[in-house]
């Protein structure tokens, strides 16, 4: 996975994290699993998705941390 953080597929459930992310602070691979368990939910990058993943506390600075 050389150009995403992670990924999952709905289907199974599988939520695969890049490796890119060993050396992370755990608040931000948080974010990111954070992330991919709400696509299990809700498809797309839309407002109810957002909504959900804004309830993790450190969204904000986590999204600043991997741009």
């Amino acid at each position: 996975m050389r150009t995403r953080w992670a990924s999952c597929t709905p289907a199974d459930g599988t939520i695969r994290v890049s490796e890119r992310l060993r050396e992370v602070p755990s608040w931000v691979l948080d974010y990111v699993l954070v992330h991919e368990l709400t696509h299990l939910l809700v498809p797309g990058h839309g407002p109810s998705f957002w909504k959900l993943v804004r309830d993790y506390p450190r969204t904000d600075r986590a999204v600043g941390y991997l741009e």
